[in-house]
């Protein structure tokens, strides 16, 4: 070799170790975590365009390093509970028990419902068994992982109780009196008293002390302690318009509390106002220390948002940014800090925030209230917004990855635009088959049917003799009644706006027009695009629903459970099923949702693995959430259980091998 191919292929050597995309930090020492982490309603389409114009870089850097899937899906319903049960166990609804985001019971009366994230999964998570086969598992807020609900992991950090909800406060000040230490003034000390009212009955009292710092002859109070004692030793020292927090400990419930920013003040503090975000606390559960651990290095767990505070204007979009941010630092901050202290074998943790804003922001469909190109422009940011924070979160446990590591990124559903909501209880009380009492709620002792809503889906209990409280419908109107109840909802149509389905036109075909403008599609896709467009400008009304489905046909898996209704209704794209209402169809609150077939675009969710020596392939075939947890049972060498579902996917343990 002569002195210039050798310097050639030396300088090559060195660009390609400069530029080639890495994962890991050198901690060569350090033993394996594999790491799954939820982004809950992340978009397939969307997180592949943002990856591209290079909004998520640190998404992009693992897609270059692993396994990127093109063929994902989750499965039905596609609603959160349900999909994250099917990641955690590898089974179907019928077995994990999560058929819906809300659960109503056999033995309850017809009316009740109990929440899926706050309910035990009927078969045994990943993180269970890999603590009962000699490993060490961690959740954090993963759905299906409260520590409460049993089933938990080696640790386990989730969601606790809301104690008090936010507020607005207005704040009286007087001269102070009893307070300890009080600091240098220049102006007269001044005090107000904060009384908030907790969900065990006890009144919490937050004194606040404000003081002027400024000698510039004026009454200007910038500085204020906030204390539940009265003693500025220990108060929290915030100015005006800046965030500061309270702690503190009630019985039997450690490490509760909350935010807070004084929001306006006038000089002579006549008038003033503070906001404060809801009450919060955290459920941690571990071997002995784990909790006082977590408690004394991060504090409460901070609310996850606050949409009624950005909807009355007690806090901007940046102040409401800013309580997202801290909720999702928090999480990231515990997850690590357990992945470096506490060196599980599995990490298992959860953001909630792109959910959140596509439900409230996904503004894309001309026939959603409100819109307009320029409403939608700044919607979208909003969610744009979300993916970056996902990527910022990211970017943070990348870098506490050694080499060893590997890193599952996935979504349980992704989110389609909404323009309308259904009753489906509305329609059952008018047909006198749900019964309203002179207070205004449901008389459970005449009403033979009512529906359970969450998303796209709702299951319509019948109030069967002996299996609902009060029931009164007898096993021989059972079937009678059901058929009654698929034919109203069968038969139900939804009057269409003419100039409406116009103007959506371009919206629903624009995949099929850039293919044509790119000229990529064929005859067959072209004659459906037109045969699809005179079916939306002819059809005066539509159905709002995809299927009315009876239980006892066996058409969906979701419905072999105790728990899983009569009939079940799964609303049609651009409709979404609302628990109650005044009408039974209604323009949409929420702009985002899911919940129907997982097969739409853009319901599909993202799955992307790297780590630990994997190169970087595309996977074209198709694969589902439920096969993600027997990929982690072969690849953590575990005993997978019998109920699973799932398979391992070939290319991803064919690789590991």
């Amino acid at each position: 070799m002569n002195i210039k191919t050798f310097l050639f292929t030396f300088i090559l050597l060195i660009g390609l170790q400069l530029f080639s995309p890495s994962l890991f930090s050198a901690k060569e020492n350090n033993p394996q975590t594999n790491i799954v982490i939820s982004f809950d309603g992340m978009r397939y389409d969307f997180t592949k365009n943002y990856m591209q114009d290079g909004t998520l870089p640190h998404f992009k850097k693992v897609r270059d390093s692993g396994f990127f899937a093109e063929n994902f899906r989750t499965i039905y319903p596609s609603l959160t509970a349900t999909s994250h049960a099917a990641i955690s166990t590898g089974a179907l609804p019928e077995k994990t028990g999560m058929i819906s985001n809300n659960l109503h019971k056999p033995g309850q009366k017809i009316n009740e419902k109990n929440s899926s994230f706050f309910s035990p999964l009927d078969v045994t998570p990943i993180w269970t068994e890999a603590h009962k086969q000699g490993k060490t598992s961690a959740t954090v807020l993963f759905p299906g992982s409260n520590p409460e609900e049993g089933n938990e992991a080696t640790y386990s950090v989730y969601y606790g109780n809301t104690w008090a909800e936010s507020a607005l406060e207005s704040l009286t000040f007087k001269r102070a009196e009893s307070w300890s230490r009080l600091p240098k003034s220049y102006s007269p000390v001044k005090e107000a008293t904060m009384a908030i009212k907790l969900k065990n009955d006890s009144n919490l009292k937050v004194h606040i002390l404000a003081v002027d710092t400024s000698d510039n002859g004026k009454r200007d109070y910038d500085t204020f302690y906030f204390s539940t004692n009265k003693n500025t030793a220990s108060a929290e020292i915030v100015k005006k318009n800046e965030w500061g927090s309270i702690t503190m400990d009630l019985k039997d419930h450690p490490n509760i509390g909350f935010w807070f920013k004084l929001k306006e003040t006038n000089g002579d503090l006549l008038h003033a106002e503070l906001y404060r975000t809801a009450v919060t606390s955290a459920a941690i559960h571990g071997p002995s220390g784990f909790e006082e651990d977590i408690s004394s290095r991060f504090g409460f767990l901070p609310i996850q948002d606050d949409d009624k505070a950005l909807d009355e204007n007690w806090i901007t979009r940046k102040e409401y940014e800013e309580i997202s941010e801290r909720f999702a630092k928090w999480s990231t901050d515990v997850s690590l800090h357990i992945k470096e202290h506490y060196q599980p074998d599995l990490l298992m943790l959860y953001y909630p925030q792109i959910d959140h804003e596509e439900h409230k922001y996904l503004l894309v469909d001309p026939r959603q209230p409100g819109f307009s190109k320029k409403k939608s422009k700044r919607y979208m940011n909003y969610v744009q917004w979300s993916y970056e924070l996902a990527d910022k979160s990211l970017s943070e446990v990348l870098d506490s990855m050694n080499e060893k590591d590997r890193i599952f990124l996935v979504s349980d559903h992704g989110m389609e635009p909404v323009h309308s909501k259904i009753s489906p209880n509305k329609e059952l009380e008018k047909a006198g088959l749900l019964k309203i009492g002179k207070d205004g709620k449901i008389d459970t002792a005449s009403s033979k049917a009512y529906a359970v809503a969450s998303g796209g889906i709702a299951h319509i209990y019948l109030n069967l003799e002996g299996r609902e409280k009060d029931g009164i419908v007898s096993e021989e109107e059972r079937s009678k009644l059901q058929s009654e109840i698929v034919g109203i909802f069968k038969g139900m149509k939804v009057k269409q706006n003419y100039f409406q389905k116009i103007k959506t036109i371009p919206y629903l075909y624009k995949d099929w027009w850039d293919s044509v403008k790119n000229k990529d599609t064929s005859l067959s896709e072209t004659a459906t695009a037109l045969g699809g467009m005179v079916k939306v400008l002819t059809n005066i009304s539509e159905s709002p629903f995809e299927q009315v489905i009876a239980n006892g046909n066996n058409e969906k898996d979701m419905l072999d459970h105790k728990n899983a209704g009569d009939v079940m209704l799964i609303a049609a794209k651009g409709y979404y099923i609302a628990q109650d209402d005044d009408k039974t169809v209604n323009k949409a609150d929420d702009l985002g949702n899911h919940g129907g077939d997982p097969e739409r675009r853009a319901l599909q969710p993202i799955f992307f693995v790297a780590g630990n020596g994997f190169q970087k392939e595309t996977l074209r075939n198709h694969i589902s959430t439920i096969d993600i947890a027997p990929t982690l049972y072969e690849l953590m060498e575990l005993d997978a259980p019998s109920f699973i579902d799932g398979k391992p996917i070939k290319q991803i343990v064919g690789q590991h091998k």
